[in-house]
């Protein structure tokens, strides 16, 4: 069996403000705790890398926005679990990840 499985599930920008500099460092963040390769694509424009900030930002997803969210990797279902749930909860990260 070979990790390369690609997970891919539309997801939707629920903040008011879109995808503004706040959620783009949240899933930056969150993306950069797996080893996968996680990538963003809204409509049929080329897929950005979800651990680059700018890059997230180039995505200009204003409110309510699908996005496509496509992982591949050794921890993939569990970035893709993770990551949806981000996206579900409006951007608030549940984890105590913040370090003073």
């Amino acid at each position: 069996m070979s990790d390369s499985q690609v997970y891919r599930r539309k997801v939707t920008v629920k903040a008011e403000q879109g995808l503004h500099i706040r959620p783009c460092t949240a899933v930056a963040q969150l993306a950069m705790k797996f080893q996968s390769r996680v990538r963003l694509m809204k409509d049929t424009n080329s897929p950005v890398d979800a651990k680059s900030i700018l890059d997230l930002m180039s995505l200009a997803a204003g409110p309510q926005s699908e996005l496509e969210l496509e992982v591949d990797g050794p921890d993939a279902a569990e970035a893709m679990e993770h990551l949806s749930a981000l996206f579900e909860s409006d951007f608030m990260t549940p984890s105590p990840a913040v370090v003073p």
